[in-house]
């Protein structure tokens, strides 16, 4: 019974944080990647277990580092890829994802692409909206060498959830400190 009652409070906590209004949600500092990378994390969020990955990535060409969600409804990874990278390179990086996505992705919403410098360092970004198994999807991708090879960031949810969770991505984004 205690059981039951821990399971259906859970479910509740958790359907309760994807229902809150993102100025509600509370961002925390973390460290991930073996002390690589510093980045803000909505409080309440888990590392995906690895049945979960088996799953949601099950049909990935690549399967990313670590997956933080709540629930999964909302969610952020980061794929620590095996690509050299350097800060000159980001802008290359940048216009051959953006050319890329583009010719991949042609029923796609697209809100914007560059480079910006984030803590003094360049970080390539595109942000979208694309349909992904029978709803729309906003994501935004973003990116930066650490340590000579290439982390990419990806944050997505839902198009319902954009308006709350957009603000808080983009805080995201704007909080990386990576370990050139």
């Amino acid at each position: 019974m205690k059981a039951l009652v821990l399971l259906v409070l859970t479910s509740c906590t958790s359907m309760l944080m994807a229902a809150r209004p993102a100025s509600e949600i509370e961002l925390i500092k973390k460290r991930v990647l073996s002390e690589r990378v510093e980045v803000l994390i909505p409080k309440g969020f888990e590392v995906m277990t690895e049945q979960q990955m088996d799953f949601t990535y099950a049909h990935a060409s690549s399967r990313p580092s670590v997956v933080f969600t709540n629930n999964n409804l909302v969610s952020l990874s980061f794929n620590y890829s095996d690509n050299e990278a350097d800060q000159d390179m980001i802008p290359v990086y940048e216009t051959t994802f953006a050319k890329t996505y583009h010719k991949q992705y042609q029923k796609t919403t697209w809100f914007g692409e560059g480079v910006k410098e984030v803590g003094g360092r360049k970080v390539g970004f595109l942000e979208y909206m694309k349909p992904e198994m029978g709803h729309e999807v906003y994501t935004l991708v973003f990116f930066t060498d650490v340590q000579g090879k290439l982390l990419i960031c990806t944050f997505n949810c839902a198009d319902r959830q954009k308006p709350e969770w957009e603000p808080l991505a983009k805080k995201i984004l704007n909080s990386l400190k990576a370990n050139g």
